[in-house]
């Protein structure tokens, strides 16, 4: 048992949370309990990319970042487009301490998406080489009540420019791909009835055309919210490492994309957490370079961070990152995060549980700490510095023991 300041409808007020041990400990006032994230948009790999990430490891860098629910996408090797595979994937997944969402592919037949809702998915997603069956899978998806989560780039509007570095990225999927797939589907959602998630949107256009249906909700990452394409250049000592889909877009743009977050128009936010091995994000030329970041370890102290710099309220980071993609996934939180509000936190990707040892964030500070995470009754998480502080209630169920950089 321990007790702590808990934060719960904008107040801080001290309860006593359930720990299963043999010792009973009072938490200082510079450490409050949160609600434990929820990340509705990740990618734990394993099968044949498994040396990128697998489930196990996948699910420890969720637990180091706070997260306890995850939405898992089905861009896997073999890709996940039938209930069968789906079904495998969820068994391989069933012994996690974390809570487990995939989200289905698109089958060859439509006529499957019923074998998805019979085995608990609820989310269909759409990648741009299914933008040419738009129309179908969300008449489909409305059929059978499912969510739509799409990558919307229109990949008709795509290039094939070459460049110096992923500056070029940006020209060849143009921020109006994304605008006028958004519109589309958009259009196609009230017309049959569906419900839409727009994933890791840019564009702040597309933030203000979504708050004018109850049908359509977006999410935002950290890295298009905090990076332009000149700013992570000049981060990562590499030409093309900031590869992303969509691509980083320039300061202005993701200057405005952090205003709709902080006026409360981006209700939630994801990762996308796309691990890749070392050898594929560096000293690689453009076409060779995979697109995306790891981001389980660092979206909740980059998020938690403006919180601390008086730019979000605690209320709000809640509801982003752990209330709302709650909602999505269609799981109950049983899950506390605890955080050291008085201690900040140096980035290290080499202290990362994920095996994507590197970030485009890598060196930045943040002014919080987490130091522990606890579900059912299990500390599954703890800052190994302050091990000390939770006599009698380690075991061998703790999961993970962090090793974090400090300022």
């Amino acid at each position: 048992m321990i007790s702590v300041r808990y934060f719960k409808d904008g107040e801080l007020t001290r309860i006593k949370l359930r720990i299963n041990g043999s010792a009973s400990v009072d938490l200082p006032d510079n450490v409050i309990a949160i609600p434990a994230f929820a990340d509705m948009h990740v990618h734990l790999r394993d099968w044949g990319e498994s040396y990128k990430e697998d489930l196990t490891s996948g699910s420890r860098a969720a637990l180091a970042g706070g997260v306890a629910a995850v939405g898992d996408m089905p861009n896997t090797k073999p890709p996940v487009r039938d209930p069968d595979l789906a079904l495998k994937r969820i068994k391989d997944a069933s012994t996690l301490k974390i809570n487990y969402r995939l989200h289905g592919g698109v089958p060859t037949d439509l006529s499957l998406l019923k074998g998805y809702v019979n085995i608990g998915i609820r989310s269909i997603k759409v990648y741009p080489e299914d933008y040419g069956l738009i129309e179908g899978i969300i008449k489909a998806a409305a059929v059978n009540n499912m969510i739509i989560i799409i990558h919307c780039e229109d990949p008709s509007l795509f290039r094939s420019l070459k460049g110096n570095d992923s500056r070029i990225h940006g020209e060849n999927r143009p921020i109006d791909a994304e605008f006028t797939c958004a519109l589309r589907v958009m259009q196609l959602a009230l017309i049959h009835g569906a419900r839409v998630h727009l994933t890791h949107v840019t564009d702040p256009r597309i933030v203000d055309l979504a708050k004018l249906s109850s049908r359509i909700t977006i999410d935002a990452t950290m890295h298009h919210l905090l990076l332009d394409e000149e700013s992570c250049i000049e981060q990562v000592n590499d030409p093309f490492y900031c590869k992303v889909n969509p691509p980083l877009r320039n300061r202005s743009i993701r200057r405005e994309l952090l205003r709709r977050l902080i006026d409360g128009s981006i209700s939630i936010i994801a990762s996308d957490h796309a691990p890749h091995a070392s050898g594929e994000k560096f000293q690689n030329n453009y076409d060779n370079t995979s697109p995306g970041f790891p981001g389980l370890e660092t979206t909740s102290l980059l998020l938690l961070d403006l919180w601390r710099r008086g730019l979000l309220d605690l209320s709000r980071v809640i509801e982003a990152y752990s209330s709302n993609p709650l909602k999505i996934l269609g799981v109950d939180n049983d899950a506390h995060l605890l955080i050291d509000t008085k201690s900040s936190t140096v980035i290290d990707p080499d202290l990362f549980m994920s095996k994507a040892k590197h970030s485009p964030f890598s060196g930045w500070v943040t002014m919080n700490r987490l130091i522990g995470l606890i579900k059912g009754g299990e500390l599954l998480m703890v800052d190994s510095d302050y091990e000390k502080v939770f006599p009698g209630l380690i075991n061998e169920n703790t999961l993970v023991k962090l090793s974090r950089s400090t300022k």
